[in-house]
C-alpha cells in the first residue's frame, strides 16, 4: 500500500510538471513566425477556446495566390483529395502531411473568399471531433487544432498554426 507521503510527493510532482510544460508549450501570446516572410502575428484576440483547448486562427499573405504545386514543391505530401459538396465555392480540398503534421489545404478563388467561405467552414472543422474506440472504452478527439488563410488558401494545422507556418515559410512570397 503505497503511503500518504508518497501520494502527497507524486501529485505535488505531476503537478508542477504539467505546470512546467504549460508555460514552456505556451510561450508568449505576441509570438511571430517570420521566417521565410510568413508573419502570423499571434494576439489575444486569436485565441478561441472551444472546450478545455485554445484554438489557434491566423491570416497571411493577402495578395499570394497558391496552386498544389507551390506546396508539393515545398515538401507537402498529397494524401487525398476530398468532395467539394461540403465546402461551398472550394476548388479543391487536399489532406496531405508536412513534416509528419496533418495538413488539409482548400483552395479557393481569391483570399477575399477564403476569409469569408473558407473561414467558416475552418471553423466547423476545428470544432468537429472524432469517436475513435480504442482500447477498453471510446475517446474523442479534435481532428484540427488550429487553421491558417494564407492568401487564397486555408491551411488546417494538425496541432497548431505552426505546424501549417513551418510549410508555408518554404515558399517564395
Amino acid at each position: 500500500m503505497v503511503s500518504h507521503k508518497k501520494k502527497k510527493l507524486t501529485l505535488a510532482l505531476g503537478a508542477f510538471a504539467a505546470a512546467l510544460w504549460l508555460s514552456i508549450a505556451c510561450g508568449s501570446n505576441d509570438e511571430q513566425s517570420s521566417e521565410g516572410g510568413a508573419e502570423v502575428a499571434v494576439d489575444e484576440g486569436t485565441v478561441v477556446t472551444i472546450g478545455d483547448r485554445a484554438e489557434l486562427r491566423g491570416i497571411t499573405r493577402p495578395g499570394a495566390i497558391y496552386s498544389a504545386d507551390d506546396f508539393a514543391e515545398a515538401g507537402w505530401k498529397k494524401n487525398k483529395e476530398y468532395d467539394l459538396d461540403t465546402l461551398p465555392e472550394a476548388e479543391a480540398a487536399l489532406f496531405g502531411f508536412f513534416k509528419r503534421k496533418d495538413i488539409e489545404l482548400r483552395f479557393y478563388p481569391s483570399h477575399e473568399i477564403a476569409t469569408s467561405a473558407g473561414k467558416e467552414s475552418a471553423e466547423q472543422a476545428i470544432a468537429t471531433e472524432k469517436v475513435s474506440g480504442r482500447g477498453a472504452g471510446f475517446s474523442s478527439v479534435t481532428l484540427y487544432g488550429a487553421y491558417l488563410i494564407a492568401g487564397n488558401v486555408v491551411m488546417l494545422c494538425e496541432f497548431s498554426v505552426q505546424d501549417c507556418t513551418d510549410l508555408l515559410d518554404e515558399i517564395p512570397q
